[in-house]
């Protein structure tokens, strides 16, 4: 596979911001950029059938917003332009979580709100722009050509272009969780990869609200989280052209219904009662959408040694996580940087598997703190650690301890939104506090 900057071609699979960010960060690496989508890209902020979650609240954590300002100078303040709002994860948030409120401070932990076609519209116009990268939309690929080992060329097909066949040194596989490489490896007699999944049966309905010229209360969002083994919750944000944006979530087959009555009920008997407030009287502006998620699911793709060269699975066609924490648009992002990272490392014999370990490791902490929350019902279907329970255990006593401590609070939020890593909330001070002793967070540094 060659990887010199303005050499050889490579091939990216899915337009949505996994794929759009792969291509952006190829432009660097290849002479030729490629990516293809099945689905036709909307002219704007619109949603698309390939993307049906698009149509629901999606959180982008610091670490993929940093992510993407890094690859898009100035694009979170085109956002904001556009609508987006800059919403601080505590000062600006209601979150009640384990059956109280958490802390509220200004914790410099903000976040950028918006709808998830405008910040892929915003990222698709800057990739489009990019000379080395050409978007081709209603196209698919269709196989691989792999010859001594090494990824030689895909096939391409469309229905108006019919089949193509074409050289490609590298194929990025941002598919989704549709991805067939599985099969496309199965197909030239390779082993696919294994599976982990934690099934969760997730339902969620949205909604859009115009918001009120009055605000109904001191925050920008709200976040509605049940006490385990509760298996309801809603979160409501600002998105851009002056709209909240309402999403209901039930956990284990206990789905919010499509119509108004349905969603309106759903809402009023959540944990507590200022969602159903705000939205009970306020002007619908969209249908409810709904979608299902069945399972956390992974692919050891890292397992496979002998993976041909010039193949990166990334995004949720490597690892899907449980909407509900907002990890996924983040884990993308960060795929892409180790993309990024793997390329400027070289290219040599190995790289696909040297790739995947790489990522593997990169997607771990997000993975621990789903399937591990997850785990607290005992309706989670999947293999449990044995240390489950006694991470359980402590991370409720952490939970709790950010309803009133601003130093357990925003070293959650920094390891929520994937800054820090989970080792964070077992310093010093946060281990005494949730043994119960009596510490001030300089005694323990």
């Amino acid at each position: 596979m060659r990887g010199d900057l303005g050499r050889g071609r490579a091939v990216v699979v899915g337009g949505s911001l996994t794929g759009l960010l792969c291509a952006r960060i190829l432009g660097d690496h290849f002479g030729d950029v490629l990516l293809v989508e099945r689905d036709r890209f909307p002219s704007g902020a619109e949603s698309r059938k390939g993307v049906p979650q698009g149509r629901h609240v999606h959180v982008l954590l610091k670490q993929g917003e940093r992510l993407i300002a890094h690859y898009f100078p100035g694009i979170c303040d085109d956002l904001v332009r556009r609508g987006a709002s800059r919403v601080d994860m505590a000062d600006d948030t209601r979150w009640l979580h384990f059956g109280d409120w958490k802390a509220r401070f200004p914790s410099g932990m903000t976040m950028l709100s918006q709808s998830r076609p405008l910040l892929e519209s915003a990222v698709r116009e800057r990739v489009a722009a990019i000379g080395r990268v050409r978007l081709r939309d209603g196209c698919d690929v269709d196989g691989l050509r792999v010859e001594d080992g090494r990824l030689r060329g895909v096939r391409l097909v469309g229905p108006e272009s019919g089949a193509e066949d074409i050289a490609a040194d590298l194929l990025v596989d941002a598919g989704g969780r549709g991805s067939r490489m599985p099969r496309w490896l199965a197909d030239r007699g390779a082993t696919p990869p294994r599976e982990t999944e934690v099934r969760v049966d997730v339902g969620y309905a949205s909604r859009f609200y115009r918001r009120p010229a009055t605000p109904p209360g001191d925050w920008l969002g709200l976040m509605i989280y049940p006490k385990p083994p509760g298996t309801r919750l809603g979160v409501l944000f600002p998105v851009e052209d002056g709209r909240w944006l309402v999403t209901l979530v039930g956990w284990f087959g206990d789905h919010p219904g499509g119509s108004d009555a349905e969603f309106l009920e759903f809402a009023r008997t959540l944990d507590a009662p200022e969602l159903h407030a705000a939205i009970r009287d306020a002007e619908p502006v969209s249908p409810v959408a709904l979608h299902k998620f069945p399972s956390n699911r992974r692919r050891h793709y890292e397992e496979l040694p002998h993976l041909p060269d010039g193949l990166a699975v990334v995004g949720d066609a490597f690892c899907s996580f449980n909407p509900i924490y907002g990890q996924g648009m983040t884990s993308g992002a960060l795929g892409a940087r180790t993309l990024d990272t793997c390329l400027r490392a070289g290219a040599g014999p190995g790289w696909s598997h040297r790739f995947h370990r790489a990522l593997a490791d990169v997607i771990a902490s997000p993975w621990l703190l789903a399937t591990t929350e997850d785990f607290r019902s005992p309706a989670a279907q999947g293999t449990r650690p044995r240390w489950t329970p006694i991470v359980n255990w402590y991370t409720e006593r952490v939970h709790r301890l950010t309803w009133s401590d601003p130093f357990v609070a925003r070293r959650f939020l920094e390891v929520m939104h994937l800054t820090t890593p989970p080792r964070a909330l077992v310093h010093p001070y946060i281990v005494g506090r949730a043994l119960g002793l009596p510490l001030h967070p300089r005694e323990a540094i």
